[in-house]
């Protein structure tokens, strides 16, 4: 489970192309990575595949169904986003708990979501902080965990890797996949 597969798809904003017509499979497991220049699309890839944005043309198919249509929560995807989109008056519990409370799962299930999120993501000591009073990684380690403790089939992450120094993208990248064990499917960036 968790293969995702792109059928010619395009997105434009009026007549200026910025996704040209994109074939692509991505298998269960696989470790897909975008590459390119600020503005050139990856991050409205992502939101294509999450259903977040409309398609221009083509079919995104998610375990052999086409999900073209379908709403972002029915897809069984997580993404965190490269802002992090926090929210500010919850703790860092709270907002980790937050997608689990939204989709009705046990108060007991959530908490042993957190804390299992919380430990492989290095967050016990900051759990009843704010996002404010967190670092910008320790803020990045938050949204992740928020993904993670969906049990989604994929997680897609935006991420812009030029504010980060040098050794940083191996360490953030390898400890939120590394975390994210604890669910199965693609994972992109």
């Amino acid at each position: 489970m968790g293969q995702i597969k792109l059928n010619q798809v395009t997105k434009a904003y009026g007549d200026v192309e910025v996704i040209p017509p994109l074939d692509l499979t991505i298998e269960d497991g696989e470790f897909t990575v975008f590459v390119g220049p600020s503005g050139c699309g990856k991050s409205t890839l992502l939101r294509m595949i999450a259903g977040l944005e409309d398609l221009t043309s083509g079919k995104v198919a998610i375990d052999g169904a086409d999900a073209t249509n379908t709403p972002p929560a029915k897809r069984g995807l997580a993404m965190v986003f490269q802002s992090y989109a926090l929210y500010p008056h919850m703790s860092v519990r709270k907002n980790i708990a937050f997608p689990m409370k939204m989709a009705g799962i046990d108060p007991e299930e959530q908490n042993r979501r957190i804390e299992a999120a919380a430990k492989a993501l290095n967050l016990t000591d900051y759990i009843d902080r704010r996002p404010g009073q967190l670092s910008g990684g320790q803020r990045q380690r938050v949204a992740i965990g928020r993904a993670i403790v969906r049990s989604c089939e994929s997680l897609l992450r935006s991420c812009s890797m030029n504010r980060y120094p040098i050794s940083t993208p191996h360490c953030v990248s390898g400890c939120g996949w590394k975390s994210a064990k604890c669910t199965s499917g693609s994972r992109l960036r």
